[in-house]
């Protein structure tokens, strides 16, 4: 495990310089470079910006999903960036809900299921993860589909799934990508609505990469990401 960085404990996440940048053939593509942000705890931090402009591969360098090219990722006074691969999955599960676009839940499994996979990589029993799978289920509004699967779900249900399975483990942190991008206005402004109250609810530090106007407007800020550079 990385050594404790000292650093305000009101700061859950400090970026210092952060880049990020690909090698296609012979060019480097900059992503985003020099990027330091701060992220208080209790945060409903939304970051916009137009198409192509890294908003998600932000979003997955900030959560542990992927390695910056250079800088640091500091989260609860650890720099995340310099785990090994092990100590950051763990992490991940432990501290972090992710909610994606698509979902990505599997076919295969009922609503209970799905939500309680994170629990068993965790190495809880199965008895204990389907009873707090069935616990966040009804608390988002889904007790009565806990044994649907994805197929027999509507877009909405299927998107209070993938936020039940993101709160399973109690994190401290979600990150959401584009979480009502697939949704049509009134199912995704419902979704808005839970978002806000788990957020409040949960005591979550909340990051959210939307197109949306009116979700990025229940966010207490916004972030504008273009041309590699971060603004308010």
């Amino acid at each position: 495990m990385a050594a404790e960085l000292v650093k305000d404990k009101n700061i859950l996440i400090h970026t210092n310089l952060l880049a990020k940048s690909y090698q296609l053939g012979k060019n480097k593509v900059n992503i985003f470079e020099n990027l330091s942000l701060e992220i208080k705890r209790g945060e409903m931090i939304a970051i916009v910006g137009p198409s192509g402009a890294g908003k998600s591969t932000l979003l997955h360098v900030l959560g542990g999903l992927d390695r910056p090219t250079s800088g640091s990722v500091i989260m609860d006074g650890f720099d995340i960036c310099k785990l090994s691969d092990v100590d950051l999955a763990r992490m991940r599960n432990k501290d972090i809900g992710f909610v994606f676009q698509f979902h990505h839940l599997l076919p295969e499994f009922s609503a209970v299921e799905n939500t309680m996979m994170p629990l068993l990589i965790s190495g809880k029993s199965q008895k204990t993860s389907r009873e707090s799978a069935k616990n966040i289920l009804t608390r988002v509004g889904l007790g009565q589909r806990l044994e649907h699967r994805p197929g027999e779900l509507s877009g909405g249900e299927a998107a209070r799934v993938a936020l039940a399975r993101a709160l399973i483990c109690e994190p401290k942190l979600l990150l959401a990508d584009e979480p009502t991008g697939n949704l049509d206005s009134h199912t995704g402004e419902e979704i808005h609505k839970l978002l806000k109250l788990i957020h409040s609810e949960c005591s979550l530090t909340s990051i959210i990469v939307t197109h949306n106007e009116r979700l990025a407007a229940i966010c207490s800020k916004v972030l504008h990401l273009e041309d590699g550079q971060l603004r308010t």
